[in-house]
């Protein structure tokens, strides 16, 4: 049964409900089955569980996830269940300009607690009109505008308490498979300035998550805290990028000792302010960096401390937006799981982490929303008006067969490519369906998303993915031993590919549009050779200074394809590059997370317009991938195997790391020595790898016990 505090949304504090039982005997499990339209914080016998934003963000309207936990070890004879209910994504603000109530206006409760005795017998303890039901001191709690807590609020008698009432609802219920969001570290921030009651604060790091700290004031005194990512060039904190969003907590005192520490609310920031007034006593100060629980296994480092503060950003870029789904930013009114950032990071997440259950829950958020015609949303879960930018995307829409196939390369499930193989044939038949004789007709186009250069080759890009999804499934079928269907998905490749070359190519190997992106996204799916473009895509390079002017797109594709051109050493300066377009300039004005746009800040224009403008973005670190697979040279393949070929370059003096394959772990050194490189890699006897060094001389080679050592020239 579901339960409710009132049958019509009021402004009081949060509703908290309540259920006392006493056990009839000693208990051998007990497991508690828990949902909510809206997330919950639950409590048994004043123990925590210290999980946030359950049960995670789903389109409610076709089903929610059921969370369970065993409570075993929780349990006394006389017992409590406390269960604090927030708005969260069902009835608060989200993101594209919608205000609250998107998914409906009343928070409700579902739990169910089965006790198994030692004796046999099962009792059954759930939601119903027996629970009662309180308010907590959260006055209010917003993704957006923060948390309000008062501590001036009485303890309540709980036998006093009205009952709650039953909800006549609906709900579908999937279990909740996945990692929770949990607190993954925390960060002790520097005191800027501390005058006049306001203490500003820098924790060094850009992140995801909120600030704790313990209060001492005057019964009924006001703090306020305020999170930015950035600082103007006075030293105050920058709030414009926020939009519409406040992202400020708020506490009213007891009088007594107060502890902060939201539970229904996370902001993105770096620094904070604590406006409390002078005679406020402020301490124990810290920052908790909320992420999904998952196992970082990737290790990276070489001897450009530029290429390293990359990696780092990147991975920070992925914990602060891996939060239920991958979302676009944590600070401003948006926080969206766009799919086109997705599917360009999703490689790069893969080799720093197990994703596994986290993108087989944003897989199955994809598949539920996608539309009747095969139109994939931009983001999801999807809950506004189909439109022009909203569904239907290149590059956006194609996550439905790019996340499924990195995926596999990972993890090894089939039975995930079976699933999805039918939405991606949907959704290539909506390119179909907008293309005449295979070139591809699609208006909706986003481009190169937030490219330097604004240049024309929208078209290419769009028959680039309409390529590349026709060969994804063609190479998922083939996984799947489907013959017939391989063959005629490389048949449409073919297609797609004569028809990009008949329009698209011109005389002497140039594309139209002539950007780095279209050359570089071309020769990646297959479309040209490298001795046709390679002499139009280095000018493409040489004419920007060897700068960037890729976008959200190109920038997953253009490393790699300069190391098949067989400008390895090109590739590394330009990943080393400072000057402005470039990684090593976010780094050098202060970033430790990847900016949503390289501009995001520059020393003649300050900042970027503030609609658009997240400093904790992991788009542009895609370049991530290129990190594991080509400078430690860890290519994976649709067999088991393992590739080890290494783009070697004497622009850095060693690189190192780590990857943790689905048969264990293999670890990559290399150093580049008076003309030499010396290679070694480890692995667990489980991983199968073998190596090719290309085209340059092997000095020596030996493979012993799963361990390769070789000299190179």
């Amino acid at each position: 049964m579901w339960i409710v505090r009132d049958l019509e949304k009021t402004n009081k504090n949060l509703a908290v409900f309540y259920k006392k039982f006493t056990l009839e005997d000693l208990v051998e499990k007990a497991v508690l089955k828990i949902s909510a339209l809206g997330i919950f914080n639950l409590k048994i016998n004043g123990q925590e569980i210290k999980e946030y934003f359950m049960p995670g963000w789903t389109n409610y309207g076709k089903y929610v996830h059921l969370c369970e936990y065993d409570v075993t070890k929780l349990l006394n004879q006389d017992n409590l269940i406390e269960i604090t209910i927030a708005e969260g994504w069902y009835s608060g603000r989200v993101g594209y300009g919608q205000g609250p109530d998107v998914y409906g206006e009343i928070n409700a409760l579902f739990a169910e607690l089965t006790l198994s005795y030692k004796n046999g017998k099962k009792e059954i303890v759930s939601t119903d009109e027996t629970w009662k039901v309180g308010k907590s001191n959260i006055v209010r709690s917003s993704f957006f505008d923060g948390e309000t807590v008062d501590f001036t609020c009485e303890s309540q008698d709980i036998d006093s308490l009205p009952f709650a009432k039953k909800y006549n609802v609906k709900v579908d219920f999937k279990p909740y498979d996945y990692e929770p969001v949990v607190q993954i570290t925390s960060l002790i921030p520097e005191v800027l300035s501390s005058e006049k009651g306001i203490i500003r604060l820098d924790f060094k790091q850009n992140f995801a998550g909120f600030i704790t700290f313990t209060v001492k004031g005057k019964k009924g005194s006001e703090v306020i805290i305020k999170h930015a990512e950035v600082l103007n060039d006075d030293g105050s904190l920058y709030f414009d990028n926020l939009r519409s969003a406040k992202c400020q907590d708020r506490i009213i005192l007891s009088g007594n000792k107060d502890k902060f520490e939201p539970k229904f609310t996370f902001h993105g920031f770096r620094y904070a302010e604590i406006i409390c007034g002078e005679d406020v006593e402020v301490c124990d100060i810290k920052g908790i960096v909320l992420s999904q629980d998952l196992n970082y296994h990737g290790k990276f480092e070489c001897s450009s401390e530029i290429v390293n503060t990359i990696y780092k950003n990147a991975a920070w870029g992925q914990k602060s937006n891996f939060i239920s789904i991958p979302t676009d930013c944590p600070q401003r009114d948006e926080r969206l799981g766009w799919t086109g950032d997705a599917q360009v990071f999703c490689n790069s997440a893969m080799f720093n982490s197990d994703c596994n259950k986290f993108f087989e829950n944003y897989l199955k958020l994809i598949q539920t929303d996608i539309l009747e015609d095969g139109k994939v949303p931009s983001f999801v879960p999807f809950f506004i008006p189909v439109s022009v930018s909203t569904a239907g995307v290149p590059g956006w829409a194609d996550s439905i067969c790019i996340i499924p196939y990195y995926h596999y390369l990972h993890y090894r499930n089939k039975d995930l490519l079976k699933e999805s193989l039918p939405f991606a044939v949907k959704h290539f038949e909506y390119y179909l369906s907008k293309s005449d004789k295979y070139l591809s007709n699609v208006q909706n186009a986003f481009g190169d998303w937030l490219s330097v250069k604004e240049a024309e080759d929208k078209c290419v890009i769009s028959q680039c993915f309409f390529g590349l999804s026709a060969k994804l499934i063609a190479r998922m079928f083939a996984i799947l031993g489907d013959d017939e269907n391989t063959d005629k998905y490389e048949c449409y490749y073919k297609k797609i590919k004569h028809a990009f070359r008949e329009n698209y190519l011109y005389k002497y190997g140039k594309i139209k549009g002539d950007s780095q992106t279209a050359y570089a996204f071309a020769l990646s799916v297959g479309f040209v050779t490298v001795s046709e473009i390679k002499s139009h895509f280095i000018q493409s390079l040489e004419s920007e200074g060897y700068k960037l002017t890729t976008g959200f797109i190109g920038v997953k594709y253009l490393l790699p394809a300069i190391c098949e051109i067989g400008e390895v050493d090109l590739a590394y300066k330009i990943i080393k590059q400072t000057e402005y377009p470039s990684w090593g300039y976010t780094i050098k004005h202060g970033a430790t997370t990847i900016w949503e746009r390289w501009n995001g800040y520059t020393k003649e224009n300050g900042f970027e317009t503030p609609n658009m403008n997240s400093f904790n973005h992991y788009s542009l670190g895609s370049c991530v991938e290129w990190l594991y697979s080509h400078v430690l040279g860890i290519k994976l393949s649709e067999n088991e195997k393992i590739c080890i070929s290494p783009s070697f370059s004497s622009e850095l003096s060693f690189a190192k790391g780590e990857y943790k394959s689905l048969h264990g772990k293999i670890a990559v050194d290399w150093q580049y020595k008076e003309g030499k490189y010396y290679l070694e890699v480890k692995a667990d006897k489980k991983v199968k790898y073998n190596y090719d060094f290309g085209n340059r001389d092997v000095v020596s080679v030996e493979m012993k016990d799963n361990v390769l050592k070789a000299v190179i020239k």
